[in-house]
This record gives C-alpha cells, sequence and structure tokens, in this order.
C-alpha cells in the first residue's frame, strides 16, 4: 500500500480526539471562572480613576497658558474693588448667560436663583438664595470672583468660561435679581417649587 492511500478512518478519530479535548478545556474554562470581570480585559472597567464633577482630569504643564487665556490672579475680594463688568447689560448678553447658567448653575442654584436645584434641595452643601439683598447688593466684580475662583462650597469655573462668557453670567444673575431687560421673561418661584417637590 503506498502512503497516498492513508486509513481515513485512522485519520478522523485523531482529529475527534483533538475535538473533544478542546471542547472539554472550554468547558472547564467557563466553568471554573466565575465571572466575566475575572477576565483581564474587563479590569480597566470597573478599577478605572473617577475625577469629581469639574475637576480637570489633566493639570497643564507647569508655566503654560492655553492659546486666548487671560491669567486671573485676584482674590473675590480684590475683584470686587477693582472690576467693572465691560459686557453691556443687554438682551445678548443676558440670553448668553442663561444659557450658561441654565447649563452649570441650575443643578445648585435652581432655575429661579433660590437655591432650590435638585443638588442644592439637598441641604447638605448651603446653597445660597442669590436674591437675598446681600447678593443683589455685591459688586459684580466680586460675583465674577467667586465664579472664577470657586466659593465655600462652590467649584471654581475659571477654567471652563471665558471672562466674557463669566460676565454674562453676572449680567443674567442680575437678571434675575429684577434688573429687567426687553424681550425675555425671567423664571418664577412658583414654578421652580412645583418642580422641587415632584
Amino acid at each position: 500500500m503506498s502512503a497516498r492511500f492513508k486509513n481515513p478512518v485512522k485519520g478522523r478519530k485523531g482529529n475527534s480526539t483533538l475535538l473533544a479535548m478542546v471542547i472539554f478545556i472550554s468547558l472547564v474554562v467557563c466553568l471554573l471562572s466565575n465571572k466575566a470581570s475575572a477576565l483581564p480585559w474587563d479590569i480597566d472597567m470597573y478599577k478605572q480613576e473617577s475625577y469629581k464633577a469639574n475637576e480637570i482630569a489633566r493639570a497643564p504643564a507647569k508655566g503654560t497658558v492655553p492659546l486666548g487665556f487671560t491669567p486671573f490672579k485676584m482674590t473675590n475680594d480684590e475683584a470686587g474693588e477693582k472690576l467693572k463688568n465691560p459686557q453691556v447689560f443687554g438682551t445678548n448678553s443676558v440670553w448668553r448667560g442663561q444659557r450658561l447658567y441654565n447649563a452649570n448653575c441650575w443643578a445648585c442654584h435652581g432655575k429661579t436663583g433660590v437655591g432650590d436645584g435638585p443638588v442644592g434641595l439637598e441641604g447638605s452643601l448651603g446653597v445660597p438664595n442669590l436674591l437675598t439683598d446681600f447678593y443683589k447688593n455685591s459688586p459684580e466684580g466680586k460675583v465674577f470672583g467667586v465664579i472664577y475662583n470657586g466659593g465655600s462650597n462652590m467649584p471654581r469655573y475659571g477654567f471652563k468660561f471665558s471672562h466674557a462668557e463669566i460676565w454674562d453670567i453676572v449680567n443674567y444673575l442680575k437678571f434675575l435679581q429684577g434688573k429687567d431687560v426687553g424681550g425675555m421673561k425671567r423664571p418664577t418661584q412658583k414654578v421652580a417649587k412645583e418642580k422641587s417637590n415632584k
């Protein structure tokens, strides 16, 4: 018998034994691993570094300044004494400020500024009512400084907003506090309270 004509049954028996071993090993691996988290490629999903809200993921290199960024090195009190609002109080500025406020400030300060946002209602942060006389009479520069540098429990937003955007938010706060601008209606406290009770 020549080498070209091997017994086909003998070759199939070897393949079936190999297939049985692969199936057996696969079953053992599946049964012994208790969860998918045991797989090495899943480790990064549940053991990752988490950041707090508004925290920068990586600090910029020391001594660098982002393009178009103007450093601000005043304290909140110095800003209150020295800064004047360069943004004209008008519909455009107040509208831009409203958009920024609703996206970034509403969660704590609420739609109307009385501190009744979802986070503010928790009570543990002590979110102030921005419509009180104390805040109405605060210099605009100090409000700018608090938004830029942060306050006692308020995070800083200087890394996130340009100076013009912060002044727009200051103008929107003045609008919430009662300064009128044509064509815009301020949210009412009644609506904010109804939403917070749900």
